[in-house]
């Protein structure tokens, strides 16, 4: 019987160099996106709502962002963005995603309280979910990611690294200094009837298999940083 997977392995961001490399070797890079910047600004309430549902665990979860993307380091980003929302009922997944034309370099550049992000969030609104009136972007994640493809099962790889804050709300977090995780994470989804022999050679790097948060781990990080309880 083939099932779906979405499996995490988390990694020393500092071995980050060392797994790529390895990875390379083993996979095809994606055709059409090898490599990028991705950027996202997340949104939540006052009281952390959709924090709170991923870290209890809850059966129904959502996650409201705005993203954007780079090619690379040395060039800006791009000139419209993608206002997405992501829901999990159970095990079940659902992406819902709408092209914006608010640039990448406006998002990278603006602070966040501005009146332009209203419009997001009306946007969210028009997307058919019904979400509080108090909800507000509190920090933007950026990282660099690299694709790729298993060519046997044609299962999909992503190796994730550099994950850092940028950019926070001040109202939430006082202190903006950009902060940095210490873990990468290297995931795969697809449909096989067994795990490609990569999967298991993973944990000989120093990879671990576990749940993985971005949104989560880095308001964890900016939390300590900012001794909020």
């Amino acid at each position: 019987m083939l099932m779906s997977y979405e499996i995490k392995f988390i990694f020393n961001n500092n071995k980050s160099h060392l797994i790529l490399d390895w990875v390379k070797n083993r996979l095809l890079p994606d055709p059409i996106y090898p490599y990028g910047i991705i950027s996202s600004i997340y949104f939540d309430t006052r009281d952390w709502r959709f924090l709170e549902e991923k870290i209890n665990s809850d059966y129904f979860k959502l996650k409201f962002r705005i993203r954007w993307y780079s090619e690379n380091e040395k060039i800006e980003p791009g000139g419209y963005s993608f206002i997405e929302i992501k829901k999990k009922i159970g095990s079940t997944r659902k992406k819902i995603r709408k092209k914006s034309d608010i640039s990448g370099k406006f998002l990278s550049e603006a602070d966040l309280n501005n009146e332009k992000f209203f419009r997001i969030i009306s946007t969210f609104r028009s997307m058919g979910e019904m979400i509080p009136d108090n909800i507000f972007p509190v920090f933007q994640i950026s990282y660099k990611r690299w694709r790729f493809v298993e060519p046997v099962t044609g299962m999909r790889f992503c190796l994730d690294c550099d994950i850092s804050t940028p950019k926070v709300n001040g109202l939430v977090f006082p202190k903006a200094n950009p902060l940095y995780l210490e873990n990468g994470v290297f995931e795969m989804k697809g449909v096989i009837d067994e795990f490609p022999e990569l999967v298991h050679k993973l944990t000989l790097l120093g990879c671990k298999k576990e749940s993985f948060s971005k949104y989560c781990r880095c308001y964890q990080k900016l939390n300590e940083a900012n001794r909020i309880n």
